[in-house]
């Protein structure tokens, strides 16, 4: 890395960005003790949303076309409605570190659709290596809780997993999908419109399976939805644009790695929570897989897509 790519202003940003992103993975643990999941998803990403309606339009210089903004709708729908909707259920069933473990995979499966939808990032055998290496992990965590699911016994390890991994998966379609298409559209204005359709989703799945579901607006489900929402989402999204352009691709690909590890830490220190053997070696075969694939793959992350981020 050269001298001038971390310092100053972009030291202070990358420090806040790999601290606040690792933390909401315990946030959201923390919030669904109180709130019931997709309506803490919802109203996440609606406030999110509001935050972001000034900014999003004083910086709109470019119209996005239909064609654009039904691609913005796309992703959104995918990677804020569906993808947080499984982010939040699966906190209430399996531990935050653990959670923040398996959405590590999230570039893996980015780098598996980026072969197939964009030419210009082909199939390498160290991206091959890196998929294999981060699949393997996540057998060596999930594969005794998918056994007892064959045998009818599908504990919250196995639906917990299963959800954070699909959310993984659909992320990592959508971020791809968001460079080959809307490479032209402002990125605040994607992040909102992206935001605005995901809580539309989330709301309305919220009053579907959670009609009735008590809300009890504690001091920590207040907090919890206060930092997800203003630091989580709208400050940290507009600290990464600021960020993009100022340093190396190197540099935004290696913030999904440290905040993983922040996660865990935090996990471990605030709630106690204690992870197998089993499961640490396949986080850290998951880490070094996205730590190849980042090493292997450095021009992912441009033209507007963004790492994606509970």
């Amino acid at each position: 890395m050269r001298k001038s790519a971390l310092r100053g202003r972009a030291l202070v940003v990358y420090i806040f960005l790999c601290g606040v992103w690792g933390s909401t993975w315990l946030v959201i643990r923390v919030g669904v003790r109180d709130l019931p999941p997709l309506w803490f998803a919802a109203m996440r990403m609606g406030l999110a949303c509001l935050l972001l309606t000034p900014l999003a339009w004083r910086q709109s210089a470019v119209s996005p076309t239909k064609r654009e903004w039904g691609a913005v709708a796309w992703s959104g729908l995918l990677q804020i409605g569906i993808s947080y909707a499984a982010v939040f259920l699966a906190a209430e069933r399996i531990e935050s570190s653990l959670s923040a473990l398996l959405f590590g995979s999230f570039p893996i499966w980015a780098g598996l659709f980026a072969h197939r939808l964009l030419p210009e990032e082909p199939w390498t055998r160290w991206t091959a290596a890196a998929a294999l290496i981060g699949v393997a992990g996540v057998g060596v965590i999930e594969a005794p809780a998918a056994a007892r699911a064959l045998r009818g016994d599908a504990g919250p390890l196995f639906v917990g997993g299963l959800l954070v991994l699909s959310s993984a998966f659909i992320s990592g379609y959508a971020n791809v999908l968001v460079k080959k298409r809307l490479g032209r559209v402002p990125p605040v204005l994607n992040v909102w419109g992206q935001t605005l359709v995901g809580s539309v989703f989330l709301l309305s799945v919220a009053l579907l399976f959670e009609r009735g579901a008590p809300l009890r607006w504690s001091a920590s489900s207040v907090a919890s939805l206060a930092y997800l929402s203003v630091l989580g989402t709208a400050v940290a999204f507009v600290a990464l644009f600021w960020l993009v352009p100022r340093v190396p691709v190197a540099v935004i690909g290696s913030i999904p790695l440290v905040d993983t590890l922040i996660a865990v830490l935090l996990g471990a220190i605030v709630l106690g929570e204690t992870l197998s053997a089993r499961i640490l070696a396949g986080g850290a075969m998951i880490v070094g897989g996205v730590l190849l694939a980042t090493r292997a793959a450095p021009a992912r992350q441009t033209d507007g897509a963004a790492p994606k981020h509970p």
